[in-house]
């Protein structure tokens, strides 16, 4: 590729461009542009993995040779439709599956762009897609299907990845337990600090990383994932290497995430790690970055993998998936081979809105409730204060009760540091039961003290909001066990209302208060 086309960073540069090269007489350039045009709109559109930017890149050129063909803009809103209903990957597999070829692949064919059909492009990506549609895809491409090799007496066969998919797919629909819905109610929140400061996050460097890769300048890439410790994908903590060796070995790295990118299969990761294995070996590597090679995996194809990456958290994941979702852990320990099976475990329950980030942060999700009640908390005390830009887009009133609400936080978090030390204070901790918490103290005893937040213009009403989270959050299963509950909020206290607390204490032992925080000028 050409670099001025390799450097364009919006779809609508690159047309402008591709229309100045025609202006130019420059038809190799002008080929070039639309070919980066696509590739631009494919993720500007939110196609995330390279299978799916193939995918979309395939019906725009469609569309454009049916524009041409008819002599007016044509848009195939019947696959765009499918695409939108079932996802870029299910829907590919659907018209290719289908008996007769779709009328796209006979455009493409025709114009002699048949390397841009979803069929050539499932045959490209095979790990992405059933046995089935493998197999489909390839013999209307011609392909002859490959003869599968007899093992010999007493040998040992581990089935190939795509059969074993299959299989998996062949089992009944999992069931989710009452554990697992009460995580994933919490997990709906909009609010929640995953949504609010890493989801964000992460789309951008998925999008960075395969704008990187695709314009043949890799350096963005190669920056967020080998040198980068928190990237927007994962933290990789003690798994870096040191920049001298990455700057050592600068080109084999570089190499290893252009394989990465052209082929996602858990055989490719085996086969990079037995590599980095023979780098150790031989003096070029301290250590072999394993982490960051399942990163490298997550990051340029989330449609396959999600984003819990390192050894312990993704086997906490998996455990619990196992034994609240119905997941069955393949045979295999490697990570790819296992993070792929969760995340087309996910894909199955259906119970995660078709957004492939959104259903990557899960697992991770998951591990953070896990270790909300353990004695050492997994994240350091403290107080962040919450982007008030997140709820640009949200009605005036809700916006006005949630910038109320930070403010309000951040006062009572001080208040509590002042009382109990910054190191015993927590905001927006996890809660074990699929929620956040305000606020929480430990204190000397290990025990907890948890608060909840709640806008409302009297103290009944703030009480009644922030009930049903106090005790959701404290005592059901997996809960925080709080010593104390205190309900936070700006109105006064009224008799009534303080009558109420005492016997929820007296009659039913409910160590429950009102803390009133009041903001200055309201």
């Amino acid at each position: 590729m050409d670099e001025r086309v390799g450097r364009l960073k919006t779809s609508k540069e690159a047309k402008e461009f591709a229309r100045n090269a025609s202006r130019l007489g420059r038809p190799d350039l002008e080929e070039q542009a639309n070919r980066r045009a696509h590739q631009l709109r494919a993720i500007e559109e939110g196609y995330a993995s390279p299978a799916q930017v193939a995918i979309a890149e395939a019906l725009y050129v469609y569309e454009d040779q049916q524009s041409v063909l008819k002599g007016k803009t044509f848009r195939a809103n019947r696959t765009r439709q499918m695409l939108d209903r079932h996802g870029p990957l299910a829907a590919a597999e659907r018209m290719v599956l289908s008996p007769r070829p779709s009328k796209g692949f006979e455009v493409l064919e025709e114009a002699g762009l048949q390397a841009l059909s979803f069929e050539a492009i499932i045959d490209r990506f095979p790990e992405e897609f059933s046995a089935e549609a493998v197999a489909a895809a390839r013999a209307r491409l011609g392909i002859a299907p490959q003869a599968e090799a007899v093992p010999s007496a007493g040998e040992h066969v581990v089935a190939p990845i795509a059969r074993d998919v299959q299989a998996r797919r062949a089992v009944a629909k999992p069931v989710p337990d009452g554990y697992a819905l009460s995580i994933l109610s919490g997990f709906s929140n909009p609010n929640a600090p995953y949504r609010t400061q890493w989801l964000p996050r992460y789309r951008a460097a998925t999008e960075a990383i395969s704008l990187s890769i695709a314009s043949s300048e890799p350096r963005e890439a190669f920056d967020l994932l080998w040198m980068t410790q928190e990237n927007g994908i994962s933290n990789a903590g003690k798994g870096m290497l040191s920049f001298q060796e990455v700057d050592r070995l600068r080109d084999d790295l570089l190499q290893v995430l252009e394989e990465i990118y052209s082929d996602g299969s858990p055989s490719c990761f085996i086969s990079i790690i037995e590599r980095l294995e023979g780098w150790k070996e031989e003096g070029k590597l301290k250590k072999v970055p394993r982490l960051l090679v399942a990163r490298a995996f997550a990051g340029i194809h989330p449609g396959s993998f999600h984003t819990t990456v390192d050894a312990r958290s993704h086997n906490e994941a998996l455990d619990w998936f196992t034994a609240h979702t119905g997941f069955e852990q393949p045979e295999a320990t490697d990570w790819a081979t296992r993070a792929k099976a969760l995340t087309e475990h996910l894909d199955q329950l259906e119970l995660i809105p078709r957004d492939i980030h959104l259903r990557n942060v899960f697992p991770w999700f998951v591990v953070d409730q896990l270790r909300a009640t353990k004695p050492l908390m997994p994240k350091p005390a403290g107080f962040r204060p919450r982007p008030t830009s997140t709820y640009a887009d949200l009605p005036a009133e809700r916006r006005r009760i949630l910038l109320r609400h930070n403010q309000v936080q951040e006062k009572l978090y001080n208040l509590l540091a002042a009382e109990h030390g910054h190191e015993n204070v927590w905001t927006e901790q996890p809660t074990g039961t699929g929620g956040y918490a305000d606020a929480l103290v430990r204190t000397p005893r290990h025990r907890y003290f948890l608060y909840e937040i709640k806008i409302g213009k009297t103290a009944a009403d703030v009480v009644r909001q922030a009930m049903g989270q106090l005790l959701e959050y404290g005592f059901r299963s997996n809960g925080l066990e709080p010593e104390r509950l205190f309900v936070v909020g700006e109105p006064d206290l009224d008799d009534e209302t303080r009558r109420f607390l005492k016997r929820l204490k007296a009659e039913f032992n409910l160590d429950i208060h009102y803390l009133q925080i009041a903001l200055l000028g309201n």
